[in-house]
């Protein structure tokens, strides 16, 4: 449910060349469970390195990202006895489901077994069971006859359409999507922004970096607004196209609406 915080990000920075490329300059936020944060900005904000610190896949320079009460920054943290014990970051990302741009499926597997590879080794679920799930998943999407397919077979709307449903074969506590539609032909984004709107309708926690305007209008409980590794201006889609506050956001809302 909304208002129950599942990754509190504070004061979050990524620094390159010593400091003197700010990628990420002091971003602080809290994701509600429920929450579908949309991400802007123009490019080079900082809005992709935002997402990939969120499961350490770019190490913050400074700051912390606490994920399920846990702070997955530090090498060791507290348990429940007081004792320190160390962090293993591997387990946090999976349930931290991940979408990129480039559909990153194993060209030499076919659909299933790319969709049914991470469950059976990481989370030890027999084939059986992660073959049914997995073609629920499939049949969930339109794409119920194509689990003998190769990717090379596939639209890159049909390729993004799976690389969602194989991050939900995890069953993540939240998803995170970097700029999902960006590499697809303007005909197939339709078809995967009706797959994101279907998981948020249904409660998933999503992070969204997109420049789909209409998504975030739409779809989004809470936009955030990225210029220069900062975030300058958060709040409801209503608030933030409505009656943008910051001088950088109505710049930005005047070229791209």
């Amino acid at each position: 449910m909304i208002g129950d915080k599942l990754i509190q990000v504070r004061d979050l920075k990524k620094y390159y060349n010593r400091g003197a490329i700010k990628a990420l300059d002091g971003v602080t936020v809290d994701i509600d469970r429920g929450d579908v944060m949309v991400v802007i900005g123009p490019s080079g904000s900082g809005k992709s390195t935002f997402l990939r610190s969120l499961n350490l896949l770019e190490m913050p320079t400074g700051g912390s990202i606490i994920f399920d009460g846990v702070d997955i920054t530090k090498p060791k943290t507290k348990n429940a006895e007081g004792k320190l014990v160390k962090v293993d970051i591997d387990q946090h990302r999976q349930k931290m489901g991940m979408v990129f741009q480039h559909f990153n499926l194993f060209p030499h597997m076919t659909i299933m077994d790319n969709m049914t590879l991470a469950p059976i080794q990481v989370k030890h679920m027999n084939r059986a069971e992660a073959e049914k799930k997995a073609q629920g998943l499939l049949e969930r999407v339109g794409l119920g006859d194509r689990a003998g397919a190769y990717p090379i077979q596939l639209s890159g709307g049909q390729k993004q359409r799976i690389a969602i449903v194989r991050a939900l074969m995890m069953e993540p506590e939240v998803m995170l999507f970097d700029e999902p539609t960006s590499a697809l032909d303007p005909e197939m984004v339709g078809e995967v922004l009706e797959v994101m709107k279907e998981l948020a309708q249904e409660g998933m926690t999503m992070v969204v970096v997109t420049h789909e305007m209409g998504f975030a209008r739409e779809v989004g409980s809470r936009v955030l607004f990225m210029a220069d590794g900062k975030l300058l201006e958060q709040g409801s889609p209503a608030d933030i196209f409505g009656n943008p506050q910051n001088p950088r956001l109505q710049d930005f809302l005047s070229k791209v609406l």
